[in-house]
C-alpha cells in the first residue's frame, strides 16, 4: 500500500505530463500552517509543493485534492496544456501586470511588496479562469487552500477575525469567476459582508465588463481596474497568505516573521524580474523606446546596467593569453617504490621478486597538449581614472545643449559627459574580457568644485554616475594615493583648463611620469594640455562622441598589450 507521500508524488508527475511542462515536480512535507504552499524553482523550473501531514489527519482524502490544483496553478503560470497561461513569460508580468500596479500602488504610497502581493493575487485569479474554462476543472484543492487560509486566520485570531476585506474580496472575485455552489458554500463562513467589499467587487466587475479576463490585450488595462479598485481594502494586515507569499513587507506586516530568511516571496516571474539579466534587456527596451527608467527600479542599478550593456558594444579587444603546455594522460611501466625519494602519486600494487605483494610506481607517461590560459603579467595591478564633471562636460561636443534624451541618462546620451563616462564602462569591459578586473584594484575620482573618490569598483561606480557640473578644480591630496608606488595604469578625461592647474601642475607631472599615464582632452588645446605634452606625457584630442569611448580602450589595449 501506497504511503500519502508516494500517493502525492504519482499525482504531481501525471500532472506534468497533462499540462506538459519541462520542469521536474518535487513533494516536500513541512509543519507550517496554512498547511500547503506552491513555489516554482527560478534556476531549475522545478516545482515544490508542501504539504502538512495534519491536513490529511482532518480531511481524509483532501490532500491529494489540493496538491493536485498547487501544481496546475504553478504549472499554468507558464502554460498548461490547452490553457493559456498567466502570465506566461516575465515580460508580461512585469508590462501587463507589474508596472500598471505600480504606477497606482506607488501614489497612494505602497511598497513594492504590495505590488509583488497583488500583482501575484491578479495573476492567480486568471489563471484559475483559465483551467476552469479550457481544461473544465473544478479546482476544488483551490478552495480547499483558501479554507485552510481561514481556519488558520481563526485559529490564530481566536476566532474573532475571519478573511480580511482585500482577501474577501480576493476569494469572492475567484468564487464569482469558477467557483460552484459547494465551493461558495464552504467559504462563506469566512466573509465579514463588509458593504465597502461589496461596493469594490461591483465597482471594479462594472469597469472590466467590456473586457476579457483571457485575453492578454486586455490585461494591462484589468490590472490598473484592479489596483485602483482593491488597493481601497489594502488596510493594515490586509494581506493573508497566498501559496507562494506570506504577505509580509507589505503595509502593516513589516516584521512578519514568517519571511525571515527569504530572498523573495512571490511567483517565479517576481523573482526572475530581479536578476540583472532581465533588469538589463528591460532598461535597454526603455532607452531603445525613449521611455524613462520603469519607477520600480532603482536609477542607480538602470544607469550601471545601461552603461555596462552600451560599453560591451564597443570594440573590445579580448585576447586570450595562452601558451601550450602538456598534460599526462596515461602512466604506463613499473619499478619498485622508493620510500626516501617517491611521492605517493601514479601507484599501483605488484609483486616483488620474492613473490610478495608490493607498492609500484610507475614512470612513463602519455602527453596530450593544452592550451593553459594565463594572465598578462605586463598590465598593472592598479587603475585609476580621473574624469573631469564640470558643466562644460554636460554639454555637447560643440558645446551646445543639444545633449539628447535625458529620459534615463540624466546629463544627455549626446553630452561630453555620456562619451566619457561609455568610455570608462568600456575600459572595465576590455579589463573583464581580458581577465584583469579585480574588485579593489579600481579607482575613480571625479573632479569639478569638489574632488571625490570612490575606491574599489562599487565606490567608483557610484561616483562615475553621480557627478557634480560646477567648476573645474582638481585637488591633489585626494588622489595622493593614485600615484604611489610605479607604473600604474592612469589615466585622465577632460574638455577644458582645470582652475587650479597652475599650482598643481608640476606636482601632477611629476607623479605621472613615474606611472603608465595618459590624458584624453575633449576639443582644443588649453595650458593642461601644453603642460602635460612639453613633459612628454602622452595626450590623445577626441571629438568627444564615440571616439573618446573607444580611445581609452584602444589607448589602454597599445599601451599594455605585450606580444
Amino acid at each position: 500500500m501506497q504511503t500519502l507521500i508516494e500517493t502525492l508524488e504519482d499525482v504531481v508527475r501525471e500532472e506534468k505530463y497533462r499540462g506538459r511542462y519541462d520542469g521536474d515536480v518535487v513533494v516536500e512535507e513541512f509543519d507550517e500552517t496554512p498547511r500547503f504552499s506552491g513555489e516554482t524553482h527560478l534556476i531549475t523550473k522545478d516545482i515544490t509543493t508542501k504539504y502538512n501531514p495534519e491536513y490529511e489527519s482532518q480531511h481524509p482524502g483532501k490532500t491529494v485534492i489540493v496538491v493536485r490544483d498547487i501544481n496546475r496553478h504553478e504549472i499554468n503560470h507558464h502554460k498548461y496544456n490547452m490553457c493559456i497561461g498567466c502570465p506566461q513569460t516575465v515580460e508580461k508580468h512585469v508590462e501587463l501586470f507589474y508596472e500598471p500596479i505600480f504606477d497606482v500602488l506607488s501614489k497612494r504610497g505602497f511598497s513594492n511588496a504590495d505590488t509583488t502581493y497583488i500583482t501575484n493575487v491578479l495573476e492567480d485569479t486568471l489563471l484559475h479562469l483559465d483551467l476552469h474554462k479550457n481544461e473544465q476543472f473544478a479546482l476544488d484543492g483551490i478552495a480547499g487552500f483558501f479554507d485552510d487560509v481561514g481556519r488558520y486566520t481563526q485559529k490564530n485570531n481566536l476566532g474573532k477575525i475571519k478573511f480580511t476585506q482585500f482577501y474577501e474580496a480576493h476569494v469572492k472575485l475567484n468564487m464569482c469567476l469558477w467557483g460552484n455552489s459547494k465551493q461558495k458554500k464552504l467559504l462563506k463562513k469566512y466573509y465579514t459582508h463588509d458593504k465597502k467589499v461589496t461596493d469594490v467587487l461591483t465597482t471594479f466587475l462594472d469597469r472590466t465588463k467590456q473586457y476579457n479576463f483571457l485575453n492578454e490585450d486586455h490585461w494591462k488595462n484589468i490590472s490598473t481596474i484592479y489596483a485602483e479598485e482593491f488597493s481601497k481594502l489594502m488596510t493594515p494586515n490586509y494581506a493573508q497568505i497566498t501559496f507562494n507569499h506570506s504577505g509580509s513587507k507589505t503595509k502593516g506586516r513589516e516584521s512578519e516573521k514568517k519571511s525571515d530568511g527569504k530572498e523573495q516571496e512571490g511567483n517565479i516571474f517576481d523573482k526572475e524580474m530581479q536578476t540583472k539579466q532581465y533588469k538589463k534587456s528591460r532598461v535597454q527596451k526603455a532607452y531603445y523606446s525613449d521611455d524613462k527608467v520603469p519607477g520600480w527600479m532603482n536609477s542607480y542599478d538602470a544607469l550601471d546596467i545601461l552603461y555596462e550593456s552600451l560599453a560591451q558594444k564597443l570594440d573590445i579587444k579580448a585576447k586570450t593569453y595562452t601558451q601550450e603546455e602538456q598534460l599526462p594522460i596515461v602512466w604506463y611501466g613499473k619499478r619498485d617504490f622508493n620510500s626516501q625519494k617517491d611521492n605517493l602519486k601514479h601507484i599501483t600494487f605488484g609483486i616483488n621478486e620474492n613473490g610478495t605483494v608490493g607498492l609500484k610506481k610507475k614512470v612513463f607517461h602519455e602527453d596530450l597538449p593544452i592550451q593553459v590560459k594565463h594572465r598578462p603579467e605586463s598590465f598593472p595591478r592598479l587603475r585609476f581614472g580621473i574624469i573631469d564633471t564640470s558643466y562644460s562636460m554636460k554639454k555637447d561636443v560643440y558645446d551646445k545643449e543639444d545633449i539628447g534624451s535625458t529620459k534615463i541618462i540624466p546629463w544627455g546620451d549626446k553630452s561630453k559627459y555620456h562619451y566619457a563616462l561609455l568610455g570608462w564602462y568600456g575600459f572595465l569591459e576590455y579589463l573583464k574580457s581580458n581577465h584583469l578586473l579585480i574588485q579593489d584594484s579600481v579607482d575613480l575620482a571625479n573632479f569639478s568644485i569638489d574632488t571625490i573618490v570612490g575606491k574599489g569598483l562599487c565606490e567608483a561606480k557610484k561616483v562615475a554616475l553621480t557627478p557634480q557640473f560646477k567648476s573645474t578644480s582638481l585637488e591633489m591630496s585626494y588622489i595622493k594615493h593614485f600615484f604611489e608606488g610605479s607604473d600604474n595604469l592612469i589615466f585622465t578625461i577632460s574638455d577644458g583648463d582645470i582652475g587650479n592647474w597652475s599650482s598643481i601642475k608640476d606636482e601632477f607631472i611629476l607623479n605621472a611620469k613615474k606611472h603608465n599615464y595618459f590624458h584624453i582632452q575633449i576639443g582644443k588645446d588649453n595650458s593642461t594640455t601644453q603642460d602635460l605634452e612639453k613633459a612628454g606625457l602622452h595626450v590623445v584630442k577626441v571629438m568627444g562622441n564615440e571616439d573618446l569611448a573607444q580611445r581609452v580602450i584602444d589607448l589602454s589595449d597599445k599601451m599594455f598589450r605585450k606580444e
